[in-house]
């Protein structure tokens, strides 16, 4: 494993708790959804300076996916929204902590999930190892040079295979599909006469 190093660790706040604490705290508690906790470890955060208020929205935004995650896909939209409205008040506008405590709050009562964390960490681990995925057949399209000068792809292996979506929405129309598949096909027509 790698040396560990936080620099938050060195720093402490306007009451003298670590920082790196009080981060930590932050967002163990929401993770719990201990939310009148989580609220004042972040106020002490915002408290000492607008250096530890970044701080504070930076691990928001973090745990809405993190920690959230699919349990409310909405999260990051509405922790990134609060974010760009307490820029609309100054550092010491007694306005601007409703909006972290607003988001702390959100935050605190949403469903959890921790599965894009889990295999961000998987990817980092084999990625570290040297173990890099095999590019399927699929992705191998006109878009790649392999695609189109090696294996002749054209755009109907794409229209065909390389631009299936899966899973398919349930309302699917595919007309335009059919319009432009026959366009192309047209096309091809005029170019071989």
């Amino acid at each position: 494993m790698t040396e560990y190093y936080d620099a938050w660790a060195y720093t402490t706040s306007k009451h003298g708790i670590s920082a790196d604490l009080l981060i930590s705290a932050l967002q163990k508690c929401i993770r719990r959804g201990q939310e009148d906790l989580a609220m004042r470890f972040a106020y002490e955060l915002y408290v000492t300076s607008p250096f530890h208020e970044e701080k504070v929205w930076s691990r928001l935004q973090v745990i809405s996916i993190e920690d959230i995650g699919f349990g409310d896909p909405n999260a990051l939209i509405v922790v990134r929204t609060l974010n760009e409205m307490r820029k609309e008040y100054q550092y010491n506008d007694g306005d601007r902590p409703i909006f972290f405590l607003y988001a702390i709050r959100y935050l605190c009562r949403q469903k959890k999930e921790r599965s894009t964390d889990q295999i961000k960490n998987i990817i980092m681990m084999e990625n570290a190892k040297g173990e890099i995925p095999e590019i399927p057949d699929y992705a191998i399209d006109m878009h790649t040079n392999k695609g189109r000068f090696e294996l002749g792809r054209d755009v109907f292996y794409f229209l065909d295979e390389a631009s299936k979506v899966f899973p398919l929405a349930d309302d699917y129309d595919d007309k335009y599909f059919k319009q432009l598949y026959k366009m192309y096909e047209e096309e091809l027509k005029k170019e071989e006469e």
